[in-house]
């Protein structure tokens, strides 16, 4: 294998993306006060032995995450919920026993797949949804001169996961029936729309303590109140923190990630239909923000946009 071997479709680089490379992920454990049976933690084969029984009981989890992401793998999800947890997961570790459901709108196309060897030892496998990270990935392994071979797939419509919902196992994932409409989830969640740098934003669900709000924008958090009864609530410190610029607001950058919720007197509350349909249309462009500007722009301003 030589340093750099790199196939390529009839796709070039592309200067910007083209399309959102995000699907809906919905992640669900058991709730351990529910869980009458012991179920939690088993395989498929020690539910067998200890319950008689493989089929898997939807009223006894909980809706831990439900987000749109870019999975290249379940078994990437797997690792992702085990070390570099999402800010809107509000779950314990991933585990055999969880069930992931991939909607089956938007799935995800793969651009490219890496294939190579560490200098270390080991081999590594990764893809890509993205085809930016799929050739700055290329330029990093060259410069590093690490011996790999990439597979351009752009063009080839082929999906990065299945649509579906699937059952964590002892081994890898394996496809089960689940009606996650029997599942339950905190009574509290309040309605927000999230947005990240250079992503769409999406709707999502927030617990209102203040735990789970600086979790969501990893951080302390400000509150940028705008005049349609709206607010932003951000990372008080990502611009000293050196987060990547997000959306501009009048003159004032957002940097890393915020969400829109409702103002209800003294708290934050849920956004109403039309207080989402706004957020989601006011933020639905990415913006290219250098990290020049967002050190530039240190000041805290309160914004009446109109």
């Amino acid at each position: 294998m030589c340093a750099g071997r790199v196939t390529v479709s009839e796709n070039k680089w592309r200067a910007s993306r083209e399309e959102e490379n995000r699907t809906r992920v919905n992640i669900y454990q058991i709730n351990l006060d529910r869980d009458k049976e012991h179920a939690a933690f088993l395989s498929r084969d020690a539910m067998q032995k200890f319950l008689d029984r493989t089929e898997v009981d939807p009223s006894v989890y909980d809706e831990v995450f439900n987000a749109d992401l870019d999975p290249t793998s379940l078994e990437g999800l797997f690792v992702q919920f085990n070390s570099d947890f999402h800010p809107l997961f509000r779950g314990r570790s991933m585990s055999v026993s969880d069930v992931v459901v991939i909607e089956p709108e938007d799935i995800p196309m793969l651009v490219g797949e890496i294939h190579g060897r560490l200098p270390a030892g080991g081999k590594f496998s990764q893809q890509f949804t993205d085809f930016i990270a799929y050739n700055l990935k290329i330029e990093e392994l060259r410069e590093r001169n690490i011996d790999f071979e990439a597979h351009d797939m752009a063009g080839l419509n082929i999906p990065a996961v299945e649509s579906g919902a699937f059952f964590c196992d002892d081994v890898g994932f394996e496809k089960i029936d689940f009606d996650k409409s029997l599942t339950q989830k905190p009574d509290n969640l309040m309605r927000v729309v999230y947005v990240e740098p250079n992503r769409e934003p999406f709707e999502a669900e927030i617990l209102p303590d203040l735990e789970h709000l600086q979790k969501a924008v990893d951080g302390y958090i400000e509150a940028v109140y705008l005049d349609d009864g709206t607010i932003v609530v951000a990372n008080e410190e990502s611009k000293l923190r050196g987060m990547e610029g997000n959306r501009r607001i009048g003159q004032t950058i957002i940097a890393g990630p915020f969400f829109v919720c409702g103002e209800g007197g003294d708290d934050f509350c849920s956004l109403t239909d039309e207080e989402a349909a706004r957020a989601m249309e006011l933020f639905a462009e990415p913006e290219q923000i250098s990290q020049a500007e967002v050190e530039a722009d240190m000041g805290f301003t309160i914004i009446s946009i109109g």
